[in-house]
């Protein structure tokens, strides 16, 4: 025999997929009926732009230029996350947390959002909010 002594017990791993980058999921997403092809460019820079930096850089931008946090409930938003999600999802997953990031950021030249939420670093879109119409800015 060897020298070597096998393990009494197995430990589970509690952290094996631990991104580090964010990444994006389209497929809950829900298109706005005023979301034009001069849009979808943008929304290509703007992921691109938060998939160049580690996760923590991003989420330490200013919300701006990176990434914003926000109960759903007190964010007010007028449609419902989709239910193709929550079949799949337990609310607990992402504890009823909305992330948003800005389509251009400052505002500039219109206000516009793209609203989902964040498991495991993996950004899931639901909604492209053209003209700031889905919550209260």
């Amino acid at each position: 025999m060897s020298g070597v002594k096998k393990p009494k017990f197995i430990r589970e791993c509690t952290n094996c997929f631990s991104p580090k980058f964010l990444k994006f999921n389209f497929s809950y997403i829900i298109y706005e009926d005023d979301f034009e092809d001069k849009y979808q460019l943008q929304l290509l820079n703007r992921i691109r732009n938060l998939s160049e930096e580690p996760y923590l850089v991003i989420m330490n931008r200013d919300k701006k230029i990176g990434l914003e946090i926000e109960d759903y409930d007190k964010l007010g938003i007028t449609k419902n996350i989709p239910e193709k999600f929550l079949s799949r999802f337990d609310k607990n997953v992402f504890n009823n947390k909305i992330a948003v990031f800005r389509l251009y950021p400052n505002n500039n030249p219109i206000v516009a959002r793209v609203i989902g939420v964040i498991i495991k670093n993996v950004f899931y879109i639901f909604f492209i909010d053209i003209g700031g119409k889905l919550y209260k800015h």
